[in-house]
């Protein structure tokens, strides 16, 4: 991140934390063991699942946004083709087992936070790596915490 970074919105901040909402929560009813079919999830682990993909592509779509505006030809091609890859990466994930899917979803959220403070962070002249590093760790113990319990 750049030196001159200036500060996000605070809407970007309510936004992204508030993005995390559904993590903690399912992960938690998923550690206790509760039911929510009553508000119309049968499936906490599916839901926490269907999220995290969502969030995993929607990740990876920074850096289509990013690359439609970078200033040289060979950033916006590293940065087109790696935007596809942690939604195919989630995909996959999608189609294994519950356990395994979770925590490779933490791991997928990790490493998309690592090739992001190497490629995009410094493209983005904002405190946005200090957020993306906040929600990381959030969602990462989330996706993990269900893990443990599925």
């Amino acid at each position: 991140m750049s030196a001159v970074a200036r500060p996000l919105p605070r809407i970007a901040w309510g936004l992204g934390y508030g993005g995390v909402i559904p993590f903690v929560v399912l992960s938690l009813v998923a550690a206790l063991k509760l039911d929510l079919s009553a508000f119309g999830i049968a499936d906490v682990t599916g839901a926490l699942l269907g999220y995290g993909a969502v969030i995993i592509s929607f990740i990876g779509a920074v850096h289509w946004g990013v690359a439609l505006v970078a200033d040289h030809p060979g950033n916006r091609t590293s940065l087109f083709i790696y935007s596809v890859l942690p939604a195919l990466a989630a995909w996959c994930l999608l189609l294994c087992p519950p356990g395994f899917a979770l925590a490779g979803m933490a791991l997928t959220v990790v490493i998309a936070y690592l090739v992001d403070r190497s490629l995009l962070f410094s493209k983005v002249p904002t405190d946005y790596g200090t957020l993306r590093l906040h929600l990381t760790a959030i969602v990462t113990l989330s996706l993990l915490l269900a893990a443990l319990f599925v």
